[in-house]
């Protein structure tokens, strides 16, 4: 894998101090941006999200024109591949409570080369289990540990991904995609996450398009019983895009590949 270009609070270094609240605490946030042709895709959706987050934080965010003077410092006219924004309180001394004034930092990465995704995925469910947390859920922090030690359950069977429940048992997404599933009369569904998850920008993006062609996505609570219930299922993130499902645990859907186009279309106009 090449290795990133970095940019930290507007300069380009590559370190960042030991007392940062994001190292010690996982006091922040992140973002990962797809980069077509030196373009953010979907730059709209994301930038709305990592503000979103930071304020879910009460941490003060990068301005849009900020981000995209950065990015432009790390990205070529061309370039294709995966960018990371990370924003942290910033350094503070020891101890849990934050410092006051933070002084917020922000770090911006840009990897050339796209990964490849998967045509399909095939998903057993994770042993571990996404913890209850209604006042962060939807946030994308950096506290990661549960997706860490999922995404070691994956490697560890060679399994490309897995599906993750809450401690309650419903389904809430994948290790790093979002899920959404139809049902036989075609109306579309997805994990609600007020309790925990992530919110991904291309989850927006496909619940947006869903609504204005008159077919909102309906979030629900989705329990182990109820997979069964649906005929198609997808799961997407920003770098892979939408994704046909082809099973979760032992129930099979039959219609994901044309979910699958239909998203597809849907990210290409929203692009």
């Amino acid at each position: 894998m090449p290795e990133p270009r970095l940019r930290i609070d507007g300069q380009a270094q590559t370190f960042v101090a030991a007392d940062d609240r994001g190292l010690a605490y996982g006091d922040g946030v992140f973002r990962t941006l797809a980069i077509d042709n030196g373009q953010v895709v979907a730059r709209v959706f994301q930038y709305e999200r990592l503000a979103h987050d930071c304020a879910a934080l009460d941490i003060r965010g990068p301005s849009a024109a900020w981000l995209d003077a950065e990015l432009g410092q790390l990205i070529e006219a061309g370039d294709t591949g995966v960018a990371k924004i990370t924003v942290t309180r910033g350094s503070g001394g020891r101890g849990y409570t934050p410092p006051v004034p933070a002084r917020p930092r922000v770090i911006i990465a840009f990897t050339p080369g796209m990964p490849t995704p998967p045509d399909t995925l095939a998903l057993d469910i994770a042993a571990t289990r996404l913890a209850c947390q209604p006042l962060f859920a939807g946030v994308k922090h950096l506290n990661r540990l549960e997706q860490v030690w999922a995404r070691r359950e994956a490697g560890a069977s060679a399994a490309p991904d897995l599906a993750m429940t809450d401690t309650q048992g419903r389904l809430v997404a994948t290790t790093m995609r979002n899920l959404l599933f139809m049902d036989p009369a075609g109306l579309w569904h997805t994990p609600g996450l007020a309790r925990c998850g992530i919110a991904g920008a291309t989850r927006a993006r496909l619940m947006q398009a869903a609504e204005q062609a008159g077919r909102p996505v309906v979030e629900v609570d989705i329990h182990a019983a109820s997979i069964a219930d649906f005929c198609a299922a997808i799961a997407c993130n920003s770098i892979g895009g939408a994704i046909a499902v082809s099973r979760i645990g032992e129930n099979r859907f039959e219609h994901s590949p044309a979910m699958a186009r239909r998203a597809a279309a849907w990210l290409a106009a929203t692009a």
